[in-house]
């Protein structure tokens, strides 16, 4: 699953390129116009006049050869725009844009030495969704320089006070959901944020405002983290926690339930079909950024004891349940492309993946079990695609076989069900083919890897169907260590992605 490594290391330098890029006025045109529309609605932390004025009004060679920064961010647009007109690569090293990413990536250290200004800002913010190796380092990096510039006060020193605010802000919604997911704390701390939420009109959807939107849901998942993930929160009782995790879900539904009907998780989709392309990008990032904190939250739930639970585990159970199934169901919607968020693509469907899997394998007889291996299925064949889409980059096919690992299960299960009845009706019969029968039956389910049982030990002894496995730290571990050589699941892409359920660009 896995590319080289010494592969990767070869192409993600921190050098600028032998030669610079030659690059038509056309082709500019086209990606910078490119990138306002599709990325600049999603974060808007520029002002589109001022940089297409700079751009295509003044004199560019002199100003990317005096203004680093500006550079920087110039090669970040170029590369950011570039991958919806065919440019991209799944693969790092490959194709236009990289090499755009790769001359903005040279002036990295010109950026940091120097003292920092909102171009220095905007310039190292503006390559995160370009490489997800580094983007945590990257939205890291842009963080610290943000609070040192002071972005994140009321007042700031700064020629524009609403691109001040908007960059921070952007900055404040990356680094606060990408370190949600990683399970770690936040640099930007929130009792120190004065900075108002600017309005943004071209990140109006119709009625839904996402900017201010995505804003409130970056703060909710901030308190989330600290109340109840943080070390401080294992230090809790267990009714603390319960009593947090119910205000954690009421704030979650009623950020919900703000949001305007066509863009609101729980909604029918339908009409997404007939969508550009932003409002899209804009649904799924709205449906996966809920249920996935969703998923969280009731994860965390079902680990507390029955007894300190507001509901019944079986509620929270039916809760994560249906969180997985209505990700699977996104996946159809999803634009299998390189300007395409990772954590889109691969991080949230695989999660929802495995854990719709462990549901049918503990849980057989559920009434809708059927549906579930439906959806798994469907699972299955959107990472064949991906894998076809992306060359076999993302080698991400041999998630297939999880569908096919349930439905033998399932069907095994209905057989063993059958010999039960059989049994008895006939209370007369050999009792050593029916007894053969049942060990055949009773054998754990497996598939050919080279002599290596892919399943392990995960059906052996007996196993309570009430009590789904919830590992706190990595989805992957029902799979054990029995993958194929060469197959490493948790090192998807050759990228460090998070340890939690879903990464961020």
């Amino acid at each position: 699953m896995n590319h080289n490594d010494n592969h990767q290391a070869a192409t993600i330098k921190f050098n600028a390129p032998l030669c610079g890029l030659q690059i038509s006025e056309e082709s500019t045109k086209l990606y910078v116009t490119a990138y306002f529309d599709h990325i600049h609605p999603i974060y808007p932390f520029l002002d589109r006049q001022t940089f297409e004025r700079k751009v295509f009004q003044g004199d560019l060679a002199l100003l990317l050869q005096d203004s680093p920064p500006f550079s920087a961010l110039y090669y970040s647009v170029l590369a950011l725009g570039s991958q919806y007109h065919g440019s991209g690569s799944f693969e790092p090293g490959r194709g236009t844009s990289w090499k755009f990413f790769q001359a903005a990536l040279g002036l990295f250290p010109e950026i940091l030495i120097p003292k920092e200004t909102l171009v220095n800002v905007q310039a190292i913010f503006a390559r995160n969704s370009s490489c997800v190796q580094i983007g945590d380092m990257l939205t890291a990096e842009a963080a610290r320089m943000a609070q040192s510039l002071g972005l994140n006060r009321a007042i700031c020193d700064s020629e524009n006070i609403s691109v001040s605010q908007r960059t921070f802000w952007v900055i404040y919604i990356l680094e606060k959901t990408l370190s949600f997911a990683c399970g770690r704390s936040s640099i930007l701390i929130d009792s120190d944020i004065g900075t108002p939420v600017p309005e943004a009109p071209e990140a109006n959807f119709g009625k839904f405002d996402w900017f201010y939107s995505v804003c409130r849901f970056s703060r909710l998942i901030s308190k989330a983290y600290d109340a109840l993930f943080s070390i401080s929160a294992t230090l809790l009782s267990t009714n603390s926690i319960k009593s947090t995790i119910d205000n954690s879900n009421h704030e979650l539904e009623c950020w919900r339930k703000a949001i305007p009907e066509d863009f609101r998780p729980g909604s029918p989709l339908r009409h997404l079909c007939d969508l550009d392309k932003a409002s899209i990008a804009i649904t799924l990032r709205v449906h996966c950024h809920y249920y996935s904190v969703v998923i969280a939250l009731t994860r965390l739930r079902l680990s507390l004891p029955e007894a300190a639970s507001s509901c019944p585990a079986t509620d929270d159970k039916e809760v994560l349940l249906n969180a997985c199934r209505a990700i699977i169901e996104l996946t159809k919607y999803i634009d299998l492309a390189t300007y395409t968020p990772i954590w889109i693509l691969v991080s949230v469907p695989i999660s929802a993946t495995f854990i719709l899997f462990d549901f049918i394998i503990h849980d057989p007889t559920h009434d809708k079990t059927k549906s579930n291996l439906s959806l798994l299925g469907i699972a299955a064949g959107y990472f064949c695609s991906l894998e076809y889409v992306s060359g076999g980059a993302l080698q991400t096919s041999l998630l297939s076989d999880i569908a096919h690992i349930a439905r033998d299960y399932i069907h095994s299960v209905d057989r063993s069900d059958v010999v039960r009845r059989t049994d008895s009706i006939f209370e007369v019969g050999s009792s050593q083919h029916t007894d053969a029968t049942r060990t055949e039956l009773q054998t754990p389910v497996s598939i050919d890897t080279g002599g290596q049982n892919l399943m392990g030990g995960m059906f052996t002894g007996h196993m309570n169907m009430d009590e789904p496995f919830y590992p706190a730290d990595t989805l992957l571990s029902p799979l054990g260590n029995r993958l194929p050589e060469g197959i490493d699941l948790m090192d998807l892409f050759s990228t460090a992605l998070p340890d939690g359920i879903y990464s961020f660009e």
